[in-house]
Order: C-alpha cells, then sequence, then structure tokens
C-alpha cells in the first residue's frame, strides 16, 4: 500500500519532487502538532526477585512457571519479557492520566498476585544489586545485540538482563 502523500516523489506517478520548504512543511504538519496530547501511555519493567530471599537467583524452571501463570491473565496491557527475565507492562493509550493509572495498577496489582502465589515479587529497581548479568531469552534478535554489546565492553550485557526502567509514552499532540 503506497501513502498518498501530496508533493511526495513516488506517491504518484506525476508527482513532482518534495522541495526543502515543501518536506518541512510535511513534516511540521505530521511530527510537530500543536495541542495537548491526546492519549498517553506507559511502560513498565520489572526485576522479578524471590519475595523471602531477593538475593538469590529465581531458578528457570520456576521463573517459568511463574511467567506461565502470568501470561493467563486478562490484562488490559501488552506483556512482555526481556533478556534478564524482566517482565514489561505496557499499557493500552489511555485517554487521560488517571485512566492510565488505573488500568495499569490494576493489572499490576493482578501481576503481583500472580507471582505472590510462587512466592515471587516485581521489584521496581533500575538496576538489579544482587544478579550477575545472564540473558534467559534465546532469541535471534536478542543474541545479535548481546554480541554488538559486548564490543563495546560489560555495560550493554548489564543493561540487557540486570535493568529495568519507566518509559512515558505521549502522543505528539
Amino acid at each position: 500500500m503506497a501513502l498518498d502523500i501530496p508533493g511526495a516523489t513516488g506517491s504518484r506517478p506525476d508527482a513532482t519532487p518534495l522541495d526543502e520548504s515543501g518536506a518541512e512543511d510535511l513534516l511540521r504538519g505530521i511530527c510537530f502538532k500543536t495541542g495537548p496530547p491526546r492519549t498517553v501511555g506507559v511502560e513498565l519493567e520489572w526485576l522479578i526477585h524471590d519475595r523471602e530471599r531477593p538475593h538469590v537467583p529465581v531458578g528457570q524452571e520456576r521463573l517459568d512457571g511463574a511467567v506461565e501463570a502470568v501470561r493467563a491473565l486478562p490484562l488490559s496491557a501488552a506483556l512482555t519479557f526481556e533478556p534478564g527475565g524482566q517482565l514489561e507492562l505496557s499499557s493500552q493509550p489511555a485517554g487521560s492520566l488517571m485512566e492510565c493509572v488505573a488500568t495499569t495498577a490494576a493489572d499490576l496489582a493482578a501481576v503481583r498476585a500472580s507471582l505472590g502465589t510462587a512466592g515471587l515479587a516485581p521489584v521496581g529497581l533500575g538496576v538489579d544489586p544482587w544478579q550477575t548479568p545472564h540473558r534467559r531469552l534465546r532469541e535471534p534478535r536478542y543474541e545479535a545485540m548481546e554480541a554488538a554489546l559486548d564490543r563495546a565492553g560489560p555495560a550493554g550485557r548489564a543493561m540487557m538482563c540486570t535493568s529495568a526502567s519507566v518509559q512515558v509514552c505521549l502522543d505528539a499532540g
């Protein structure tokens, strides 16, 4: 499917090339809208630890069982896992900050309860103070990323496997 953007080369056989001024106008209209954001979302990453012994690594079999139970939950957010086993909740776009907070809090409560039955808990630390970097996901994209990051030293592997973050997502208005 081709986009029909007036002035964009390749959008129509009779299209004229887009000059610098036309490109600026097009980008300003698409990328730099004015007005308040219409939607807000959040991506929350969590380290997974044993509730009683957070300094002890969670075994793969135990983590797999807990992950299976969490995946079965009827969450509003998209659920994914990061290379080191970190859990990520990516909210749906919400019409307001309060809607985003409410739906994400409900999802997080369900995740906490599910992990709790396995004696585990999501932990909101930026960097895991106890675990060494160990990649749990064996997917080609993470293997390539790890190989590329390893060329620069150990910090990339630590970021992939022992860090968790919060990302706020706002539409451009």
